[in-house]
């Protein structure tokens, strides 16, 4: 059997039905332990003092395989031209991992190779083949597991024995071994987003639930000083309420955020943005940016490597990473894919199905200011469900169009 079961069409108790609520339900679950689960195992490292590999690894193996397991159980595989684009880009990108460790052998090129057919490919794969995508499961287990991520993070690193890292002696960043400021940053980000999906709809009870766990998320996401992750949720929130002319409400809400957050002593977040000139680390990154460029014009056409190679590090910018690993034509193909994510993202943020559009936006500015191609899960899961929820969105609006046009037919 092909194409996508709706359920609108089927009685909700009929077997097919079930089995697409069944459906549902696993790639939630995929979802969320995919995109939110690895911040919890790093915390766990943490705590319990453990090698990193004890627990990350067979985390990364049972991701894989429960998505390889999703993959072959479900129906044909159906490919639009913008998801061949995307198949092209990570064969493209695969080989340059292959090539990078089997003749420069260059550091860590077996890791990200790994790294990204286990944790974004195989994921993304899974997703896509099953077309079982249903926005408030997704967005309810995706911020079940986020929230508890950063609370276990709360925890450990300020009441419990969690080792920490050097940042958080230095800075009081909140960060743990396993687990840097930022990844902690960007993990309050995402649950705070599916949480304000979860928010429209939600009765007095639940909205005061989540209210408390939004007071907690922004609290840790303040604690990481990460200017990344805010700058994100901000943007992601604005671009919401332009869409949705609620730019009023938006300023209003965010105010006397911002007045509190700076008012606070102590601040990581505020301290950080304020001496931003003279953060080490971002002038780290500028150097290895202009390096990165300089790179590019000594291979525009077939790229010289996944990481820049005066440092070793990769660009901290996807865009940027493009050009190293294709060269400019592949890097125009990566931009284009991009622009079709932004494209859809923008339509799914107008109206009840904004999740996957504000998630998306959420990855894009990650992975254009702190992230690289192999370690952009979030980006890649979310792109390839966007199709899927723009078939939902279209549905949607084609069956409120129905509704109001019965009462006129009546009469």
């Amino acid at each position: 059997m092909t194409g996508t079961i709706d359920p609108s069409v089927r009685p909700p108790n009929s077997p097919a039905a079930r089995r697409l609520r069944g459906l549902s339900r696993q790639c939630a679950l995929l979802f969320a332990v995919a995109l939110f689960g690895y911040p919890i195992v790093g915390s766990l490292i943490s705590l319990f003092q453990l090698e990193s590999r004890v627990l990350s690894i067979p985390f990364r193996i049972a991701v894989g395989l429960f998505s390889l397991w999703l993959y072959v159980s479900t129906r044909r595989l159906k490919i639009d031209g913008w998801r061949q684009l995307m198949l092209v880009i990570w064969f493209l990108y695969c080989l340059r991992l292959i090539y990078d460790w089997v003749f420069p052998n260059l550091d860590g090129a077996d890791y990200a190779l790994q790294f990204f057919v286990a944790t974004s490919v195989l994921p993304a794969m899974a997703l896509m083949k099953a077309d079982a995508y249903q926005q408030r499961r997704f967005a309810l287990i995706g911020f079940i597991t986020a929230g508890a991520g950063t609370i276990i993070s709360l925890l450990a690193a300020l009441f419990g024995s969690a080792a920490v890292q050097d940042v958080t002696t230095t800075t009081g960043r909140l960060s743990l071994a396993a687990l840097n400021a930022v990844s902690l940053g960007y993990l309050a980000t995402s649950a705070i987003l599916c949480g304000f999906v979860l928010w429209r709809g939600a009765r007095m009870g639940a909205k005061l639930c989540l209210a408390a766990m939004f007071v907690v998320l922004l609290w840790g996401l303040v604690l990481t000083g990460s200017k990344g992750p805010a700058l994100a949720l901000v943007f992601c929130m604005g671009l919401w309420a332009i869409r949705n002319g609620q730019a009023w409400k938006f300023g209003i809400l965010a105010v006397p955020l911002l007045v509190v957050a700076l008012a606070s002593e102590g601040n990581p977040l505020v301290e950080r943005l304020s001496g931003s000139q003279e953060d080490e680390s971002t002038i780290d990154r500028l150097i290895v940016l202009t390096d990165s460029l300089h790179q590019i014009e000594g291979s525009p056409f077939l790229g010289s490597a996944f990481v820049e190679l005066n440092s070793g590090f990769y660009p901290h910018n996807v865009f940027i990473e493009a050009a190293l690993a294709f060269g400019i034509p592949g890097a125009l193909l990566f931009l284009a894919l991009m622009m079709f994510g932004c494209f859809r993202s923008w339509q799914l943020l107008k109206g009840t199905n904004a999740l996957l559009g504000l998630l998306y936006f959420e990855a894009l500015f990650a992975a254009s200011t702190s992230g690289a191609i192999f370690g952009a899960t979030l980006l890649w899961v979310t792109l390839a469900l966007l199709p899927r929820a723009t078939v939902d969105m279209r549905r949607g609006r084609k069956r409120g169009a129905a509704r109001e046009l019965v009462p006129s037919l009546q009469v």
